[in-house]
C-alpha cells in the first residue's frame, strides 16, 4: 500500500419516509495502528467535536468498526486511520448513517470496499459480503 490512502463514503437515503445522510473522508498514513480525528476546526464545512460531538464520535466510532470489518478479511491494519472530513446536512444527518459511512470509507482507502455490505435494521451498519 502506499503511504497515504484516502478512502470516502456518502451515505444518502431514505427508509421509511426518514431521511439518512453521512458522508465520511477517511487517510490512512504509516503510524501506530489508532483512529484519530484530524478535521481542521477552521473547516466548517466539516463535523466538529465541540459543535457535534455524537457525531464525531460516531464517525470515529464507525471507522474502528472499519478498520475491524477489514482486519476479519485478512487485511493487515498495521496504520493510522485519520478522519479527516464528516460532511454536514443538518435535515437528514444521522448517527447509524455517519457510522457506517465511515466503516465503508476506511473499506475503500485498505481496497476492501467491494467485499463491505451497507445494512440497515434499526439503523445502518456494514458487514462484510
Amino acid at each position: 500500500m502506499p503511504s497515504t490512502e484516502y478512502g470516502e463514503f456518502r451515505l444518502q437515503r431514505q427508509k421509511g419516509g426518514v431521511g439518512y445522510f453521512g458522508q465520511v473522508r477517511v487517510r490512512v498514513v504509516p503510524g501506530p495502528a489508532d483512529v484519530v480525528w484530524t478535521a481542521p476546526p477552521e473547516d466548517r464545512t466539516s463535523l466538529q467535536p465541540r459543535e457535534d460531538a455524537e457525531f464525531v464520535e460516531a464517525a470515529l466510532d464507525g471507522a474502528r468498526d472499519g478498520v475491524e470489518l477489514v482486519r476479519s478479511l485478512g487485511v493487515d491494519v498495521g496504520e493510522r486511520v485519520e478522519v479527516v472530513h464528516a460532511q454536514l446536512d443538518l435535515k437528514d444527518i444521522e448517527e447509524s448513517a455517519v457510522s457506517a459511512a465511515a466503516a465503508l470509507a476506511v473499506g475503500e482507502a485498505f481496497g476492501v470496499a467491494d467485499r463491505l455490505v451497507l445494512d440497515f435494521r434499526d439503523g445502518w451498519f456494514v458487514r462484510t459480503a
